[in-house]
């Protein structure tokens, strides 16, 4: 792995080692102002971050870059080095006061608060001697939804993305630890290779075994970041996430450019790509779908039948590879996709193509919607992305979808649509309507 280390013995620092050091991190933060004031060569840690700095207990989106802190292999806890005569505050909470240390849980690894940390702050210089230093910037992260494309793709592997832009750390080389061992979650292992790769060529690694590879007392990094996990499924947080667009644009054009396509690419012609979800993760053993269409053959007859100039074919998703998937997106004008993580593909269209999306019909209350509306399960995310337009297909009733299994009675996530073709064609017809020149 092509990460730049400098590792010292036991014994004290040379004086070349020490030139070495210096040299390390004069060069990783000559952006940031360096005027020396203090006359000592000792060394300690410093942090800055986005996120509530005014309310400590505001930690789970709470995004950090720490300089200069280390990992203790002795006591298996990251360090994070202050001055003993001058105990600075590392917060300024409104209603505690100056906080000098971080507490339990200053910031999460993983979306939804799933893996809080923190540094343990200690009265004394970075140490010297038994250390590996490592310049390369260093995220510290945790998946949490090893089996949910919509959330590996824009929250989770986004979010290491979207975390180097948002603190304007960006190393093409970076280094991402996973915080437990890693998910071998077929799904998860399908796409994460793909994911990581568009931001850094470095293999992920599991923090635990690599720190302890250097096999110093002290693993020491001029950079690591933390935290940040930004919720885009989340409706109460929608408002919170407004003006952050451009961010997972660029994310989606980041994938697409990646793995060898255009993400400018416009259609000359049209295609439909209806989704046929033959397969999900969550369905149950008796279970006839989950959260799908229900007729898929009158579907796909009705289309060729009616629209026999169009390209058109039927995609089961599972079964092809993610940049093949990214190909066949980027080339379709009309997507008709099923709610749910199957639909946050849509992101891979081009400008101006339109999604058909499924709604679903509203038993329990939540949020925004009443019983008796026609909910849109991944309306939030998709609203974020305003290059494709989004039509859903509204659910009215009991007689728009039949349950999954028997005995079921969660609408939301234990049916599947029975597609009426008279709507079908006319969302089809509007979307034709505004793809006219």
């Amino acid at each position: 792995m092509q990460i730049l280390a400098v590792t010292s013995s036991k014994e004290a620092l040379t004086n070349r080692n020490m030139s070495i050091i210096t040299n390390l991190y004069q060069n990783t933060t000559s952006s940031s102002i360096a005027i020396k004031y203090f006359q000592e060569s000792k060394r300690y840690s410093k942090f800055r971050c986005t996120g509530h700095e005014n309310n400590i207990d505001s930690w789970i989106q709470r995004l950090c870059v720490f300089n200069h802190i280390c990992y203790n292999t002795n006591l298996q806890r990251y360090e994070y080095f202050r001055r003993a005569d001058r105990k600075k505050p590392v917060f300024f909470d409104s209603g505690k006061g100056m906080l000098t240390d971080f507490g339990q849980k200053f910031l999460s690894l993983s979306i939804i608060g799933g893996s809080p940390w923190a540094p343990f702050v200690v009265d004394e210089a970075l140490p010297t001697a038994n250390i590996t230093l490592l310049n390369r910037l260093h995220t510290l992260w945790q998946n949490y939804f090893p089996n949910n494309v919509g959330h590996l793709l824009w929250e989770e592997f986004g979010t290491i993305h979207y975390s180097m832009e948002r603190m304007n750390e960006l190393d093409t080389r970076s280094v991402v630890m996973h915080w437990s061992p890693i998910s071998k979650d077929p799904l998860y292992l399908k796409y994460q290779d793909h994911l990581l790769s568009a931001i850094t060529p470095e293999k992920m690694v599991e923090s635990k075994p690599y720190i302890n590879s250097f096999n110093t007392r002290y693993v020491c990094f001029d950079r690591l970041m933390a935290g940040g996990m930004l919720r885009f499924f989340d409706p109460s947080l929608y408002d919170k996430n407004q003006g952050r667009e451009t961010l997972i644009y660029n994310w989606r054009s980041k994938l697409i450019k990646h793995h060898g396509f255009d993400p400018d690419f416009v259609p000359t012609k049209h295609h439909i790509i209806l989704t046929n979800k033959s397969h999900s993760l969550n369905a149950k053993s008796n279970s006839i779908g989950h959260r799908a269409i229900a007729n898929m053959q009158a579907i796909e007859e009705f289309i060729r039948k009616t629209y026999p100039t169009i390209s058109f074919e039927v995609v089961e998703w599972h079964k092809i590879p993610f940049p093949k998937q990214i190909e066949m997106l980027i080339h379709t004008t009309i997507l008709i996709t099923p709610s749910g993580g199957v639909s946050t593909r849509a992101p891979f269209l081009p400008r101006g193509a339109h999604a058909i999306i499924m709604d679903y019909y509203v038993l329990t209350p939540n949020q925004d919607v009443q019983r008796g509306y026609s909910g849109t399960l991944e309306g939030e995310f998709h609203n974020y992305f305003p290059h494709y337009i989004k039509d859903y297909y509204q659910i009215y009733g009991t007689q728009d979808f039949v349950w999954d299994y028997p005995g079921a009675s969660d609408s939301r996530n234990d049916a599947s649509i029975i597609v009426n073709m008279t709507r079908l064609s006319f969302l089809i017809e509007k979307a034709l309507e505004d793809m006219q020149p």
